[in-house]
């Protein structure tokens, strides 16, 4: 996996060029991290950045976040904490102006308050998203498909933060 294929928080990591060799600077080696392991780091990373977004995950909180796309154009993220429990927390995600196709995206993220960590597990083309999917497969999913919604959720969020700006419900009504 080349460098640029990693997410933006491993980039400034430093690893070493092959697993189970040293990396400069340290005597020991590194042992290699498995898939779980990226998986449970990226989960972790989007549980504080969507911990950031919506404080608390009180049951019927929303957030509506601006940001503008490369093209000049705005596009507005809903946030909405659709059910909330002792340990868990459901969010529903929605893209307003789509990227790709006729709707804009729709994510369903539970936060695992206890663990703290927050995964994908559905999206507007599938209900449940399972761990792997065989390929090829009737519904054209990646081997790999949790992983990459749960990356691009990471990738997403990550934007928020950095160039977006919260929006009122006014601001919002005079879009339409």
């Amino acid at each position: 996996m080349g460098l640029r294929q990693l997410p933006i928080y491993f980039r400034s990591m430093s690893f070493p060029r092959h697993a189970g060799q040293a990396a400069p600077g340290r005597g020991a080696a590194v042992p290699p991290c498995s898939p779980l392991q990226i998986h449970h780091a990226e989960c972790e990373v989007n549980f504080l950045r969507l911990e950031k977004l919506l404080p608390g995950f009180a049951a019927g909180q929303a957030r509506h976040i601006g940001t503008r796309l490369p093209h000049g154009g705005m596009d507005v993220l809903h946030l909405h904490v659709v059910q909330r429990c002792p340990y868990t927390a459901e969010v529903l995600l929605r893209q307003q102006q789509p990227v790709w196709g006729a709707r804009g995206a729709e994510f369903t993220v539970r936060a695992y308050l206890d663990a703290r960590m927050a995964e994908v597990v559905g999206c507007a083309r599938v209900r449940r998203l399972l761990a792997r999917y065989d390929y090829p497969n009737r519904h054209g999913l990646a081997r790999d498909e949790k992983w990459q919604i749960n990356r691009l959720l990471g990738e997403w969020l990550a934007h928020c933060l950095a160039e977006g700006h919260a929006l009122h419900p006014a601001a919002l009504a005079a879009d339409g």
